[in-house]
């Protein structure tokens, strides 16, 4: 397991470092499948401390469907691809959707938009929806670099976006401006406190562009 707490002006989200060296896109399938189901380790939390007693097999239940392994995720992707995955290749945005609909939560779509309306169709569906998005960096060189938006909200006229880092389970906010591209800075900070698994780190700032793919549930 690789997962860590962190906090951002906007509360605490749980994020999961990819312990593959190219298994971002299934480490924030992961962390999309936890958001929309954390829900269900509270209810199993709270029939425990009730003292129900068949509350431990539904707890066991909950971590399990919540807090999906790398290696499950990555038989949903072979699964897709029809070839064997194991996080030593890069994903692919356009089938990242295919793994979210085995998950039982909702339906999902790829979609790619000009860089610099990526800001605008981010803030425009976090209006009718609170399901996360996964966007991808661009880093100079052409390698890319799957990142999970978990939270975006607007403060004093300024629409800000949580996004979760697989590489160095990092959460970093960065302002959304309308017709503008979004730049993403990474870099890992010091202080933070670990607690379990194992996560990478930046060696420098590394700054890039998002380039336009963003995976998105479907309202239904």
């Amino acid at each position: 397991m690789a997962w860590f707490i962190r906090t951002s002006r906007s509360g605490v989200h749980a994020v999961y470092s990819q312990q593959a060296q190219n298994s971002c896109g299934i480490a924030c399938v992961i962390m999309v499948n936890f958001k929309l189901k954390k829900w269900k380790l509270a209810v199993a939390a709270s029939a425990a401390s009730a003292g129900i007693v068949a509350a431990a097999p539904g707890m066991v239940m909950a971590v399990t469907d919540t807090m999906r392994s790398e290696k499950e995720v990555d038989a949903a992707y072979a699964k897709v691809t029809g070839q064997p995955y194991d996080g030593s290749t890069d994903s692919d945005a356009r089938l990242l959707p295919q793994v979210l609909n085995q998950l039982s939560i909702g339906r999902w779509q790829t979609e790619f938009v000009p860089a610099n309306r990526l800001a605008d169709n981010i803030i425009n569906r976090s209006k009718f929806s609170s399901a996360p998005f996964i966007a991808l960096v661009h880093w100079r060189g052409g390698a890319g670099h799957f990142v999970t938006c978990d939270n975006v909200v607007t403060v004093n006229g300024t629409t800000w976006a949580d996004f979760c880092d697989p590489w160095d389970g990092s959460v970093r906010t960065l302002a959304l401006r309308s017709g503008e591209s979004i730049t993403y800075h990474a870099k890992t900070e010091p202080g933070y406190m670990d607690f379990m698994g194992q996560r990478n780190t930046y060696a420098s700032r590394v700054t890039a562009a998002m380039d336009g793919w963003i995976v998105y549930q479907v309202n239904a």
